[in-house]
C-alpha cells in the first residue's frame, strides 16, 4: 500500500516535471523510507503518550536513532515485520525500563556490556548498504564516538541524580543497538569488507 501510494506520487511529480525521470527510483526509495519511519515513530509516540512516558521515550528515540544509523544491525525483510517487531520491542521497553530503574547495578552492567560490544564491533555492513571499506571505517569510528558520548551523557545524568526512569530509557537505547549488532553478526546478516571488493 505504501509502495503503491509512493509510486503514484512520484509518477505524478515526474509528469509535472518536478523531478528528473532518471531519479524516480531514488525518490520512491527515500519517500518509502520516510513514510515507514514516520508510521513507526508515530506509533511509538502515541503509545508513549497513552503510557504517560512521552519525555523518557523522546530521550530513548534520540539516543537510539543517533546510534542505530551508525551501528546498523539486524534488519527484517518486510516493513510490516519491522513495524510489528519495533512496536513489540517498545512495549517490552515500557515494562523493562521501570524494572531496570529499580535495579541500577543490573542496568549499568548491561550498559557496560553494550558499550563494550559496540566499541569492539563498531558497525556491520548490511547487504543493502553496500559500503566500501572507507565508508565502513568512517561509520565504525563514528559509532564508537557516539557510543562513548552517550555513555558520558548517561553518567552525567546519573551524577546529577536524574530520574532513573529517564536514565534507563537512554541506557536501553544503547543496549538495544548492541543487541541488534550481535544478532546481525550471529545471523551473518552482513557483507565482509573483503567480500565487497570481490
Amino acid at each position: 500500500m505504501i509502495e503503491k501510494f509512493t509510486n503514484e506520487l512520484v509518477s505524478q511529480m515526474t509528469e509535472a516535471k518536478l523531478i528528473d525521470e532518471e531519479l524516480e527510483e531514488y525518490y520512491v526509495y527515500v519517500l518509502i523510507s520516510w513514510i515507514e519511519k514516520l508510521i513507526t515513530v508515530g506509533t511509538i509516540i502515541l503509545i508513549s503518550v497513552a503510557a504517560h512516558k512521552l519525555l523518557p521515550t523522546m530521550f530513548f528515540l534520540v539516543f537510539f536513532f543517533a546510534l542505530r544509523k551508525r551501528t546498523g544491525g539486524y534488519h527484517l525483510n518486510k516493513f510490516y515485520q519491522c513495524y510489528l517487531a519495533t512496536v513489540a520491542s517498545y512495549i517490552s521497553i515500557l515494562g523493562m525500563s521501570s524494572v531496570l530503574a529499580n535495579y541500577p547495578i543490573l542496568l549499568f552492567a548491561m550498559l557496560l556490556w553494550a558499550i563494550g560490544i559496540i566499541e569492539i564491533i563498531g558497525t556491520v555492513n548490511h547487504p543493502n548498504m553496500h559500503m566500501d571499506s572507507e565508508e565502513f571505517s568512517e561509520l565504525k569510528a563514528s559509532a564508537r564516538i557516539i557510543t562513548l558520548l552517550e555513555g558520558v551523557a548517561i553518567c552525567c545524568f546519573t551524577i546529577l541524580e536524574a530520574d532513573m526512569v529517564f536514565i534507563s530509557y537512554m541506557a536501553i537505547a544503547v543496549i538495544l543497538c548492541a543487541a541488534l549488532l550481535c544478532i546481525a553478526k550471529i545471523t551473518k546478516q552482513e557483507v565482509k569488507v573483503h567480500e565487497e571488493s570481490e
